[in-house]
């Protein structure tokens, strides 16, 4: 397996889906950046492009009891009034984050589109905070990723293609101490917008994508719309025979080489669902794929095992563990020729959530497999250097892994 930077890339910013989001890396709002909200020549002259902070905010709970609610469980309309004043007042995270906390104390039923009500927090972080990454990136992914949605939406229908709608979002970032993926994971965002916007049709939404200005751009937007339909996929919402139980690896095995491994990357959780949770059953279906897609296939389910909300549906049998153990035990049920992906996707996951602090990354490597313990420390430098290039940093981070720390400079490039 080759510790391409490209291709890690795809595997850092994979995300894995259950019956409700749980982020197994990088997603869109979770990458701190440096940068400013300036304009994108691109830009409508009917878009803000200007970056304006909201109002910062103690807690959650803090602004649940201080911002009034006083809607019937079941009234959307208020509890979507409701949602768009904390938005204006404290922005996206605050706003969703009452929003959990009000179906937590059944103050709002389950019964209200929360995804919906997600793109409306999205639509107005858009109009309030500018039409620009840094404001993009205010937005959680919970509620299956309406924020990002509703953001993309107000930007689309100010604009006239999705191109120009991503770069005006996508390309407003100046500075240079942004991490190297901003702009890969914007993409991303945009990804899970054009399939929105595409009414789930994966080709249209793929040709809409590569209508964006570079590669990386392209990747990420590619990268989107196949978690967007796994999304789709688990909730039985994709389209008409895009998913097939004979053939669990569709739509994957079908599409074009050049789309094969972002497609893979985010096949897990349909192959879960296909396998009834069982990673001996899931990744044996990754042999059938062909060359090298079987590793990225591979990587897909490691990506779980070091997410404890995965942890545990896929080992409820290793429950009361440590969540390093648990995960070394479930990258032993991969067959041979996937263990190594099971333990190099596992960092990637832990290090998306981490980023520099290498605390938990370490835990997991102690515990693998000798055979598999060079790539497990080489990992970790590999996904640090895919965050910072200053090179100062990238040594204290890899001195966090003690005796191993040779390979992670190596993995970054520094040996």
């Amino acid at each position: 397996m080759g510790l391409d930077l490209k291709e890690s890339r795809g595997r850092l910013l994979a995300l894995i889906v259950g019956g409700v989001i749980v982020a197994a890396a990088v997603a869109v709002g979770a990458i701190l950046i440096a940068a400013g909200g300036s304009s994108s020549g691109t830009a409508s002259s009917s878009v803000d492009t200007s970056f304006t902070a909201p109002a910062s905010f103690e807690s959650v709970d803090a602004v649940y009891e201080k911002e009034s609610y006083n809607c019937s469980p079941t009234d959307s309309e208020c509890v979507r009034k409701y949602l768009v004043g904390v938005t204006d007042d404290y922005g996206p995270k605050a706003a969703l984050g009452a929003m959990e906390r009000l179906q937590r104390d059944h103050r709002v039923d389950m019964s209200v589109n929360d995804h919906d009500m997600a793109h409306s927090v999205g639509r107005e972080t858009a109009k309030d905070y500018g039409s620009n990454f840094k404001a993009f990136d205010l937005c959680p992914i919970t509620f299956n990723y309406g924020c990002d949605h509703g953001f993309f939406e107000y930007v689309l229908a100010r604009t006239d293609t999705p191109k120009e709608a991503a770069t005006t979002i996508c390309e407003s970032l100046n500075g240079a101490n942004h991490f190297l993926t901003a702009g890969f994971s914007c993409y991303h965002g945009v990804g899970h917008g054009i399939m929105m916007a595409e009414a789930y049709n994966v080709q249209n939404s793929l040709k809409a994508c590569n209508t964006m200005p570079k590669d990386t751009a392209k990747d990420g937007c590619w990268q989107g719309v196949f978690m967007e339909n796994v999304n789709a996929g688990m909730r039985g919402r994709a389209l008409p025979g895009v998913f097939k139980r004979s053939d669990p690896l569709a739509p994957c095995d079908k599409v074009g080489n050049r789309y094969k491994h972002e497609c893979y990357i985010n096949h897990s959780g349909w192959l879960m669902t296909v396998a009834h949770n069982n990673i001996s059953k899931g990744t044996r279906y990754c042999l059938k794929a062909k060359g090298r897609f079987v590793s990225s296939c591979m990587q897909s389910i490691g990506l779980m095992v070091t997410n404890p909300v995965w942890q545990a549906t896929l080992a409820p049998d290793l429950a009361g563990q440590p969540p390093a153990h648990i995960a070394a035990r479930l990258c032993n049920r991969f067959p041979a020729a996937g263990q190594e992906d099971c333990v190099v996707a596992g960092v990637d996951n832990i290090a998306n959530f981490d980023q520099l602090n290498v605390t938990r990354e370490r835990a997991f490597c102690v515990v693998v497999p000798t055979a598999q313990k060079e790539a497990c420390y080489t990992r970790i430098g590999l996904d640090i250097r895919a965050r910072t290039q200053d090179e100062p940093l990238i040594r204290r981070s890899c001195a966090g892994v003690g005796s191993k720390q040779r390979f992670c400079l190596a993995g970054a490039g520094l040996a």
